[in-house]
């Protein structure tokens, strides 16, 4: 794995090297043109300006990539597993797949980027690639990511290739992106993540769409979670779903099945993770308003089967399939090209098989939205639940509730700048375990030329358990350069 993310990482840095010739959506001093200009045919002059610039900069991004969308919330990386904090248009386009009005979302919405270096990729038959790699250098007060954590120094590489298709009709977006954090001082405790996904729609006539989505994420698990038994522990999740959805009328029916297949290994046979392998199936029915409303309503519907690989999880052999079901109800939000998202709110159970175990069961909640107040700000936001399963004597499974918030300037062509917050609360049902962590970060990105950004952030996280000595804070400061073509 860790041989995969150096050589993703030696490929971005090659391809990032070309120039690309982008355009800017600001004058040259870094205001907008139009606001400088009186009289009427110096507004005439700066509207036909200014509406040359969208056109210019729509052309470079037509679509979102549907392959990088973040569904939910993770907290800002905060739900249990060490993942870093993905990008700011992530939000934006999970917004422009969802079924209750994102499709409106507005392309020209500021996506947290800067706009001088704005990637112009490379052609490779129908699909349009977009390859980066970040590097970064910095210092943690906490390298362990737990109680009593030493400090220390980091390197972190971060390559990132996308790719989207330009059919006419259907569209097909590809995502690989790995991240490994080195601590010269303390290399046991470096961290690597990889996701690599992919998104098809397939418009196969007026009213019916397919979508059909594969992916795959390796982690690992927070080193003070009450699952991590070594502090090594590596999760290795494969995703895969499929939809139908069509259109009568006033409303609209979506069909889907999906498989979410966990894989759990440590370090040692402590505590070995690998009880918690198992499968989860399920198959689902929504139905959305086509109203043309600000706010559209949907109900879903779900049956869950889920399968563990082996019959005894722990030491008390305690069965854990499950059958299971979710609904949900919520609002589609369409109010303009630049408010849009969805907000869902449901239920879900899990009986599993063994007597002695409760159903794992609790609130639903989720959510996707995308505010643009301003050409030049952005706010996003989003909430997630997820469900865990556990190999802990006693328990059920735990309960992941995650939410975040972000905002997103561009001071200039060249300077952005952001902000965020995220927390993650973790629930354990039938044991006495509660973890909480809260994460804030904020950070500067300076495009110095066409290919290359200077890049600063800084991020603070504090983690609550009620297990006896697992609270800890880290502080971490990171700075480096951002290439890509």
């Amino acid at each position: 794995m860790h041989r995969a993310l150096h050589t993703l990482a030696i490929i971005g840095l090659f391809c990032g090297s070309a120039v690309g010739q982008e355009a800017s959506v600001f004058a040259p001093d870094g205001s907008v043109a139009a606001e400088e200009l009186t009289g009427a045919s110096s507004e005439l002059a700066a509207n036909q300006r200014n509406a040359s610039v969208f056109n210019d900069v729509i052309g470079l991004r037509t679509s979102f990539n549907a392959a990088t969308a973040e569904e939910g919330s993770t907290g800002l990386g905060a739900a249990g597993r060490i993942e870093p904090v993905r990008p700011f248009s992530d939000r934006l386009a999970a917004v422009a797949r969802t079924e209750g009005g994102g499709a409106a979302l507005d392309t020209s919405i500021f996506a947290g980027d800067t706009v001088f270096d704005q990637a112009s990729g490379f052609r490779i038959g129908r699909f349009t690639v977009l390859p980066e790699v970040t590097i970064n250098g910095g210092y943690t007060d906490n390298v362990e990511g737990a109680a009593g954590g030493q400090s220390g120094g980091l390197f972190r590489i971060s390559p990132n290739i996308t790719a989207t298709s330009d059919w006419s009709r259907h569209q097909l977006d590809f995502a690989l992106r790995g991240s490994y954090v080195a601590y010269p001082d303390s290399s046991d405790d470096d961290d690597p993540s990889l996701t690599a996904s992919s998104a098809l729609r397939l418009d196969v006539a007026n009213e019916t769409t397919v979508n059909a989505d594969l992916a795959y994420t390796y982690s690992r698990e927070d080193a003070s979670s009450a699952e991590s038994a070594t502090g090594q522990d590596d999760v290795h999740q494969i995703n895969a779903s499929l939809g139908l959805t069509r259109g009568a009328g006033v409303v609209s029916a979506t069909i889907s099945g999906g498989i979410d297949r966990n894989i759990y290994s440590a370090d040692d046979g402590i505590g070995s993770a690998g009880g918690r392998d198992n499968t989860l199936y399920s198959a689902g029915l929504r139905l959305n308003a086509e109203t043309g409303a600000a706010f559209t309503p949907f109900v879903e519907g779900a049956l869950l089967l889920r399968r563990f690989d082996q019959e005894c999880s722990d030491s008390l052999c305690e069965r854990r399939d499950a059958n299971g079901y979710e609904f949900r109800g919520g609002f589609g939000i369409d109010n303009g090209p630049k408010l849009a998202g969805e907000i869902g709110a449901g239920w879900r159970v899990e009986d599993l098989q063994d007597d002695r175990l409760g159903d794992l069961s609790g609130l639903v909640v989720d959510a996707s939205l995308v505010w643009s107040p301003s050409r030049l700000t952005t706010v996003t936001a989003g909430l997630g639940t997820s469900f865990e399963t556990t190999d802990i004597d006693g328990a059920s499974g735990s309960i992941i509730y995650s939410g975040d918030l972000r905002l997103a300037y561009g001071f200039s062509d060249r300077l952005v700048g952001e902000i965020g917050t995220g927390y993650s609360y973790r629930t354990y049902q039938g044991a006495d375990i509660d973890e909480g962590t809260f994460t804030g970060f904020g950070g500067l990105t300076y495009a110095l030329t066409k290919n290359v950004a200077l890049d600063a952030q800084y991020t603070y996280q504090n983690f609550d358990t009620t297990s006896p000595g697992g609270d800890y804070s880290s502080n971490t400061i990171e700075a480096g350069v951002r290439i890509r073509h």
